[in-house]
């Protein structure tokens, strides 16, 4: 089973979900290709994949779509910042801020700025980074903050002390978190059953409730 992810889903979403599919399908072999959205959507046109896992809508007619989670987003701010001590923050509580985002290419990019834009926010120039650790360890060192999906910041992910997270109040930005493959792929039901498999897990297996504020 050859399957693409996004690296802003990747390190947080497999080890939650690789043991309970290969108990489920016990002589299951899986072949992972971490890389980035159009890399391995490209790779799923040309056969070279049988199923990606995307953040983003993938609308094209030969393209099968499963959603699997939905998760919000969380504000990552240094202790020393001045609403630190806040229990939460609305979006409009974001305006003139100057986010830290990641470099184009990335799909959490794009979802990140469409918070922006709605919050009136901007993007902090000079820096993209490569990753969310790297976000994660600008924000602890104080150069600004970030938004970070939920699984990034829960459990196995070690907590940071000089990070504050805050949920979003109502409406809390999210993302979507989905399994998509070709129509026409003759493992459409296995892929069907591996999609209602991980989509059916309990939630206590995502960990989907924020730390406590610290």
């Amino acid at each position: 089973f050859r399957l693409g992810i996004i690296p802003t889903v990747a390190p947080y979403l497999l080890p939650r979900i690789l043991g309970p599919v290969q108990r489920r399908f016990p002589s299951l072999r899986v072949q992972l290709t971490e890389a980035q959205t159009h890399v391995i959507v490209r790779m799923l046109r040309d056969g070279e994949l049988d199923a990606v896992v995307l953040a983003l809508p993938l609308d094209e007619e030969h393209i099968e779509q499963m959603p699997i989670y939905t998760e919000p987003f969380f504000l990552a701010v240094s202790k020393l910042h001045p609403k630190a001590g806040a229990a939460s923050v609305r979006l409009e509580e974001l305006e003139n801020e100057a986010v830290l985002l990641l470099e184009d290419g990335h799909c959490l990019r794009d979802q990140a700025l469409d918070v922006c834009a709605l919050s009136g926010a901007g993007e902090k120039e000079g820096f993209r980074a490569t990753s969310l650790e790297t976000l994660r360890q600008m924000v602890a060192a104080g150069v600004g903050i970030t938004l970070l999906p939920m699984l990034a910041v829960q459990p196995p992910v070690p907590e940071s002390p000089h990070i504050r997270l805050m949920p979003f109040r109502d409406p809390a930005p999210t993302r979507r978190i989905s399994l998509y493959w070709r129509k026409s792929s003759v493992r459409a039901d296995f892929l069907t059953d591996i999609g209602r498999e991980v989509s059916e897990l309990p939630a206590s297996l995502f960990e989907m409730r924020p730390r406590k504020p610290g």
